[in-house]
């Protein structure tokens, strides 16, 4: 995990930590510990990864003259995508189209919107479960 969002992973375990300690008693904290550090670590893989593997398609997608030669579900998804971000609030959706689309990083989302980069990194996580939820409905993802 990149230094960058380690304030947040331990955020993360830290509340986990907490909900899961009023379910019972824990004989090993120190064990316990480190499971559910280790489950926040793999949950942020997995997010990055199929967050990385969206943008990627995305961005082959909007490649000039790729889009005629793709085949009709690549198209179907991407028109389908479409009408799923024009969906979505105007705050998420400039964040995707940011993130995603235009390629920016955290750290510039952040300056062009005046925001702690923290709260681009919550939105977006928000905003990129809210779409994967609506994709999911439709049997996309």
């Amino acid at each position: 995990m990149p230094w960058q969002d380690l304030d947040d992973a331990l955020q993360q375990v830290r509340l986990k930590l907490l909900e899961q300690s009023s379910a019972g008693t824990i004989h090993n904290t120190g064990a316990w510990s480190a499971v559910v550090a280790s489950r926040v670590a793999v949950d942020w893989h997995r997010g990055r990864r199929r967050t990385e593997l969206l943008r990627r398609r995305l961005v082959a997608l909007r490649a000039p003259g790729v889009a005629e030669t793709l085949p009709a579900h690549d198209r179907d998804l991407a028109l389908i995508m479409a009408g799923e971000l024009d969906e979505l609030p105007a705050d998420q959706r400039q964040l995707l189209v940011l993130r995603f689309y235009v390629d920016l990083t955290v750290p510039q989302i952040a300056d062009a919107l005046g925001v702690a980069q923290g709260t681009v990194k919550s939105r977006l996580h928000h905003a990129v479960g809210r779409l994967r939820d609506r994709l999911s409905t439709k049997g996309m993802v």
